[in-house]
């Protein structure tokens, strides 16, 4: 049954037509983010822009990124310290995922990142 639902979905056109859909809601979440990212953390170098669902950023700051992303989820921001994905010494940084929310809550994610930032 499912190989038959994806064959009528692909002969059908509906399945690009979803994948159009998904590409433009994507870009523009992500486009969004990066926005609010050169506003609300200037000093942030994001990374991974390309591909993915995610983007990384990196900081040239002493603080610890997973203090920080601890500090960011008590204000409602839930973010990865990039030190969890890290074998090696590195810059502070956080992953931060855009796929599940419009472009408005990306934004008001950010801008209360940056006041977290700026408090540390």
């Amino acid at each position: 049954l499912p190989q038959l639902v994806l064959a009528e979905l692909m002969s059908s056109g509906e399945l690009e037509r979803q994948l159009r859909f998904l590409r433009r809601r994507h870009v523009r979440r992500r486009d969004a983010m990066i926005a609010a990212v050169r506003t609300h953390l200037p000093d942030a170098v994001v990374h991974g822009a390309a591909a993915g669902l995610h983007l990384m950023i990196t900081f040239d700051a002493g603080f610890s990124d997973t203090d920080l992303a601890a500090a960011a989820l008590a204000q409602g921001v839930k973010v990865q310290p990039l030190s969890w994905h890290c074998q090696r010494p590195h810059q502070p940084g956080l992953i931060m995922g855009y796929a599940a929310n419009p472009p408005a809550e990306i934004a008001e994610g950010i801008r209360i990142l940056g006041q977290v930032v700026r408090s540390h």
